[in-house]
């Protein structure tokens, strides 16, 4: 930690303290600049046009030296991967769709070829960034990002057996050959201290009622209080206690107590024993009736001597067995591991079983709504990952047809050909709209879906044998298209659209960072401005990419529907920030746009076989208390030390990205058990000593963003614990040292808040107050008055350049790679095509060929550079 991690251009003041070690690695600027001029000149014009000449650079740089920061163990080093680069300029964050590496990044790379001259690397940890750099989707030409970085060196990387899109992007992209590796050990999640309370409570309440007890009414009372106190009550929307409602409490319970969490993390290498081994065997059998204890316990097994055993076979050069990877508890041909995993045929998507549970899944949105407005949904806008196709086989592909009322039609080996049309008369309801949100590694994936999904579109559209909302809608928009200036043809087109997605060459659509980066905003317009600059590309009518800023906006209008899906058992949503990102970012979208809060759905699939449709509060409120909030839960993570704390930390950051995209979601009672469980340790944990003992900064980013919470008022706790917290938050700094992340030390906007908290009488003296206020101001390189100052410029400048960056970004349309423009123009789509419309074929440059991720998770994975033959040991790693 000392001089191996990355260091924001923003705390000048600990990088100079980086710069003090021994070991530190420095490359002189002069050298990178005879490397960098090496370079193809196409790669070089655009990184000097986002990122200045290399003697303008300020990331990572130190007296004309670029800081390499990474560890020697012998022949082997190991380095964070280098950052990105939104958090260094803001500027690019709001404003740039599309973001090639920095100097630094680039410097990092080629140090690894001609100074440390690696023979192999090893990107370790699921995922990187390289691989989602700027370029071409697949066939990538030498000057793709992904392709200058990576050179000739060999790229081996171990990935969870549980995220094939993901992976197949590493594969496709950079050049990784994968070895697959286990999920953690999973356990039943059980009930614990107040909900097992709450649980016999209920049990009690219903006895007393069967005996005709003069204390049920007192039991009731006691219940109604717990439940209020847990905050069930909004997950579950209880407004009255009766016998369906404690019915109702009784069953989420049961999913708390027998839904499965990851206990601990994999370690590379070694497979689960003991009691983790067993537990895992009952849930992979419990959800496959067909498997066999005998035969899981020897995939699981063998798992970890092949992951190893593979890995050292990739290093000498040898060839990598290939198989299936998806989710062990859904598919238990994913086990053994250690394998080069491959996806599903995307011909056959949808497959029958997955039309079946789709259109169930459809039929539950059209029911909800029926039930709680008494009318059929308008607009359903439906989120489509990669991750999730190649697991669920195309449930959510699914659901969008049967919302159209179309079905598909396979041939004999079960390749989907096209659709047919669900007669008025069978469907006996309107043909709903939809609104379709793949992510950029789903487009890159899945093009043939997305000329499909388009056809069956504009087939639905023309149908006239009952109410036809997507015809209606398209009629709505037109108009308002036409009263605007644009042409009736070209309004006409404009107005079929139903598909979005990120730029071609762009990964990600802000949210997360812009989330995480919430000292830059006041207003969380501000993140739908940038989640509409990423996502307002279409696809479908002819277009490939094309901006469409607009006419995205026009469909976000008539939204009154958002979902998306969860199939696997270890990810869920607070695990990751892609859920919220894309969930989140769709619902905060629509409700700027329409005025209205969506109903924010999930659809839960990790039964196989079973589909369940339920509102986004209760999915966070249950993962919450199976998982954050469990005793069990937390002991896993505090045997991973170091990463586990990491992973305590994380969620803590995911649920302040659902509080800011679906503030509804997550209400004061979820801050305020965090708060009990992780500051206040109120089941005795030792969580301090742990904390302290092996990651200190976990601690630290924890207390920040709950801080941060509360200084943005979606948190409105007693002044007991805000006092209680900004203490512990300040405590830590001066101890510890900053953990200087953009919610700590880069937030001068929390930090004066936390000094007006500590400066009250009888939290902590004035000397405290002045350590607290030193530690911030030397990381931060000046005084915390000017960093106020400074602040409050910046997000004056980046909202006055919004419009003005918008309106140029406007003139800049995406060209469509020829083959695919090509491609698009040769199959058209059916009854969509308006006679007459010029396609023109525009040449694209080749190092932007159509590409984009589906839940990008820009985390720091490691890369572990090794000579060839290396024996190298386990190292453990989840997502991230």
């Amino acid at each position: 930690l000392k001089y191996g991690r990355n260091i924001g251009s923003w705390a000048p003041g600990e990088l100079k303290k980086m710069v003090r070690e021994d070991r530190i690695i420095k490359l002189p600027v002069r050298t990178y600049q005879q490397w960098f001029a090496g370079l193809p000149e196409k790669f070089r014009k655009n990184v000097i046009k986002q990122w200045g000449k290399v003697e303008d650079s300020t990331i990572m740089i130190k007296d004309k030296d670029f800081i390499i920061p990474a560890i020697y163990l012998g022949n082997v080093v190991i380095m964070p991967e280098p950052t990105r680069g939104w958090g260094d300029d803001p500027m690019k964050l709001y404003h740039s769709p599309t973001l090639y590496p920095h100097h630094q990044y680039i410097a990092a790379y080629l140090w690894i070829k001609y100074v440390f001259k690696a023979d192999a690397m090893i990107h370790l940890g699921t995922h990187a960034t390289h691989e989602w750099l700027p370029g071409k989707q697949a066939g990538l030409s030498p000057t793709c990002p992904p392709e200058v970085l990576v050179t000739d060196i060999p790229n081996i990387y171990p990935y969870i057996v549980d995220d094939v899109g993901e992976g197949i992007q590493a594969k496709r992209r950079g050049r990784g050959v994968i070895i697959d590796h286990l999920i953690p050990p999973v356990k039943e999640g059980g009930l614990y201290h107040e909900y097992s309370r709450l649980y016999d409570m209920i049990n009690s309440y219903n006895r007393s009622i069967a005996v005709g007890s003069k204390t049920a009414a007192d039991k009731l009372k006691k219940i109604e209080d717990m439940v209020t106190k847990l905050g069930l009550d909004r997950d579950l929307g209880i407004a009255r206690y009766n016998h369906d409602s404690l019915e109702k409490i009784e069953h989420y319970l049961l999913e708390i107590r027998e839904n499965f969490m990851p206990y601990g993390l994999h370690t590379f290498g070694v497979s689960p024993d003991g009691e983790a081994l067993e537990d895992t065997i009952k849930a992979i059998v419990m959800r496959n009736k067909q498997a066999k204890e005998k035969d899981v316990n020897k995939g699981l097994m063998d798992s970890g001597p092949r992951e190893i055993d593979h890995l050292i076979k990739a290093l000498n050069g040898g060839y990598i067995p290939s198989g299936e990877g998806n989710d062990p508890i859904r598919n238990i041909s994913a086990i053994p591991t250690g394998k080069n995993f491959y996806g599903y045929n995307p011909d056959k998507i949808p497959s029958p079983a997955a039309w079946n549970l789709g259109k169930e899944a459809a039929e539950q949105i059209i029911q909800k709504s029926l039930k709680e407005k008494e009318r059929y949904p308008e607009k359903v806008a439906v989120v489509l990952w990669a991750t999730e196709t190649i697991r669920n086989e195309g449930i959510n592909e699914s659901t969008v047809l049967y919302l159209m009322g179309l079905k598909p039609v396979w041939d004999k080996s079960g390749r989907v050909t096209g659709t047919d049309v669900i007669p008025g008369r069978t469907l006996k309801r309107p043909r709903i709209d939809v609104l379709i949100n793949p992510s950029g590694l789903y487009r890159d994936l899945f093009p043939n879906m997305l000329l499909f999904l388009d056809k069956a579109v504009q087939k639905a559209a023309v149908q006239t044998d009952i109410e036809n909302l997507i015809s209606g809608h398209n009629a709505e928009i037109k108009a308002r298209l036409v009263k605007s200036g644009i042409n009736q043809r070209k309004a006409d087109i404009l107005s079929r659209i139903r598909i979005f997605s990120e730029r071609p060459g762009s990964y990600g659509n802000g949210v997360s960072e812009m989330a995480g980066a919430s000292s830059l905003w006041e207003s969380d317009d501000e993140i739908v401005k940038v989640y509409e600059n990423r996502t307002g590309f279409a696809f479908g009518q002819g277009k490939w990419g094309e901006e469409a800023k607009e006419i995205f906006k026009e469909n976000l209008k008539g939204v009154d529907v958002v979902t998306h899906s969860i199939s696997s058992n270890i990810y869920g949503t607070m695990d990751n920030d892609d859920m919220f990102q894309f969930l989140g970012g769709l619902s905060l979208a629509v409700k700027k746009e329409s005025g209205e809060t969506p109903d924010t759905l999930i659809t839960m699939q990790r039964i196989p076989n079973q589909v369940k449709v339920e509102d986004i509060a209760r999915t966070i409120g249950r993962e919450l208390r199976t998982r954050y909030l469990n005793p069990k839960w937390i002991e896993g993570m505090k045997k991973e030390k170091y990463a586990g704390a990491r992973e305590m930390e994380k969620f803590v950051e995911y649920m302040w990205g659902w509080q800011v995209t679906t503030p509804f979601a997550i209400d004061k009672a979820k801050w305020e058990q965090t708060y009990e469980v992780y500051v206040e340790d109120k089941y005795g944990m030792e969580l301090k000593k742990f904390f302290n003992r092996e990651n200190p900064w976990a601690y630290q980013s924890i207390a920040a963003r709950m801080l941060e919470a509360v200084r943005k008022d979606y948190w409105k706790p007693s002044e007991k614990i805000k006092r209680k917290l900004a203490a512990e938050y300040a405590l830590n700094v001066i101890e510890k040292g900053v953990a200087c992340c953009h919610h700590t030390c880069n937030n001068p906007l929390l930090n004066q808040m936390v000094v007006n908290i500590i400066s009250l009488p009888g939290i902590m003296s004035p000397e405290m107050v002045e350590k607290f206020k030193i530690a911030i101001e030397q990381a931060m390189g000046k005084a915390l008055a000017e960093q106020i100052k400074s602040r409050k410029e910046l997000q004056k400048k980046l909202n006055e350049g919004f419009t003005k960056k918008l309106q140029l970004a406007d003139k800049n349309v995406s060209k469509a790679d020829p083959g695919q423009q090509k491609q698009i123009s040769k199959e058209g789509t059916e009854l969509e095509m308006v006679e007459g419309f010029k396609m023109e074929e525009v040449k694209s440059k080749d190092e932007t060929t159509d590409i984009s991720s589906s839940g990008v998770q820009w985390f720091a994975s490691l890369f572990v550079i090794l000579i060839i033959g290396l024996a190298i040991y386990g190292a453990k790693r989840h997502r991230g």
